[in-house]
């Protein structure tokens, strides 16, 4: 493809950065896709079941898919032939920059950062606890913070007030993954919801299903983000849940 030949500019960076905050508030519901693996293949099934936006990971070893992600350099093939897919279907795509580790933290730098917003990645997402200080005020990458269990409404209002502008419920704690949503969960999307003005996107630690649906937008979310709890490891799983989800948005 003519596109990898040549880097994306900084203006086109510009237009790509809050991508997914303005499609939140302009369509009624909005469904992503954490990939298991930066593989341009689950990237295709995503967007081909209808994915609206693509998330993937730097410098991690992420719990639920079991996958470890490399460095930027690492990954910055897979990133750019990722991007370049989803470029063509006008969908976002946001990054984990990095998470803590026992060994201290790995973490995008701030050169980094302004390498992925002209590779023309939206928004980073990240943990609080994980992400430095600077990331709140940098300009290159849209600010996605995760709620986390444990935490409270107040901490993530004061985020708002000091950068953040989308929200990840990421709220379940690790015994609870892969189990069905209820209604006491709905409950608690919905206060979270309620308190910030920032959209709020539910991801998959418990095994939300199409049906599901209704209710938390009943709760105020905004979108949905699936992920290897409910979509698998391999490209035909992961178009399958994704089409089974979108019919349902449909």
């Amino acid at each position: 493809m003519l596109t990898a030949l040549f880097p994306v500019s900084v203006a086109q960076s510009a237009f790509n950065m809050n991508q997914l905050y303005t499609q939140l508030f302009d369509q009624p519901f909005t469904l992503l896709v954490s990939l298991p693996a930066n593989d341009v293949r689950l990237a295709e099934a995503a967007l081909r079941g209808g994915a609206q936006g693509l998330k993937v990971h730097i410098n991690v070893q992420h719990f639920a898919s079991g996958t470890r992600f490399g460095s930027l350099d690492e990954e910055r093939e897979n990133l750019t032939r990722i991007l370049e897919v989803a470029r063509a279907a006008k969908a976002s795509v946001g990054i984990v920059p990095g998470a803590a580790t026992d060994d201290g933290t790995a973490f995008a730098t701030p050169d980094e950062f302004a390498a992925l917003a002209e590779m023309g990645v939206d928004y980073f997402d990240a943990y609080p606890a994980d992400a430095p200080a600077w990331t709140l005020s940098q300009k290159h990458l849209d600010v996605m913070m995760a709620a986390f269990h444990g935490g409270t409404i107040a901490q993530m209002q004061e985020l708002e007030g000091v950068g953040m502008r989308l929200c990840e419920a990421s709220i379940m704690h690790h015994d609870h993954y892969g189990k069905a949503l209820n209604a006491l969960d709905i409950a608690t999307y919905a206060a979270l919801c309620e308190a910030l003005s920032s959209p709020v996107i539910v991801p998959s630690q418990k095994r939300i299903v199409p049906a599901d649906l209704a209710a938390l937008r009943a709760a105020g979310a905004r979108g949905v983000l699936i992920g290897a709890i409910v979509t698998g490891r391999e490209a035909e799983s992961i178009e399958s849940a994704a089409h089974a989800f979108r019919n349902a948005m449909n």
